[in-house]
């Protein structure tokens, strides 16, 4: 995750600079700037770098039931934020409709892991290092997929092409932990995760 955490300080670092610069270039530079300017204050990129922060500094404890329920809370939280995006502006009938099924299974689901790490045990779990490591490889196909979408402005558009990978951090997230769990109700839910994202990344791909 340190290696994530650094370059997302590092695209923080780059528009800072580049919003110090925009009075040193002429108008084209200037104009380009503007648009990387916006496209870091789109709500969904928005959404997608707070997710992941927030996600870096849940609580880790070596324990696959607590760290996986610690990390799919913010992660959940941001697809909550974009998927209420949508059906506030978005334009597509079909999107809000799936915009809202998002928000009404991933708060019951964020609810329920709350509920958990109230009382979860924090004790290290065999196997918490090789679990890490695959929880942090998980990680990756979020951050390659933020890095790879060209932020359009369209609010549809930029739903469908953030959430693919979203969903898609969801679904490893959930295969890195199963193999470790211990924890009926939160295997449950990772199993949910995993059929229902799985199939919502294929509906996502259609449109």
């Amino acid at each position: 995750m340190k290696n994530t955490i650094t370059t997302i300080a590092a695209i923080a670092v780059l528009f800072t600079a580049c919003n110090q610069a925009e009075q040193k270039h002429d108008e084209k530079d200037h104009s380009a700037m503007q648009h990387q300017k916006k496209s870091n204050e789109n709500v969904m990129m928005k959404a997608m770098d707070e997710s992941m922060i927030a996600m870096h500094k849940a609580k880790q404890t070596g324990n696959a039931d607590y760290d996986f329920a610690s990390m799919m809370i913010p992660h959940h939280e941001g697809a909550v934020v974009m998927a209420e995006a949508v059906i506030k502006n978005g334009k597509s009938s079909a999107l809000i409709s799936f915009a809202k099924e998002v928000v009404l299974a991933q708060r019951k689901e964020i609810q329920i892991l709350n509920d958990f790490l109230k009382t979860a045990n924090q004790e290290p779990t065999k196997g918490a290092a090789a679990f890490k490591k695959a929880l942090d490889a998980s990680m990756v196909p979020m951050m390659d997929g933020m890095g790879k979408v060209k932020i359009t402005g369209d609010i549809d558009k930029d739903f469908v092409a953030l959430m693919i990978p979203h969903h898609q951090s969801a679904v490893d997230m959930a295969k890195a932990y199963l193999p470790y769990s211990n924890n009926a109700n939160i295997q449950l839910i990772a199993e949910q995760i995993l059929k229902a994202q799985e199939k919502e990344i294929k509906w996502l791909q259609t449109q």
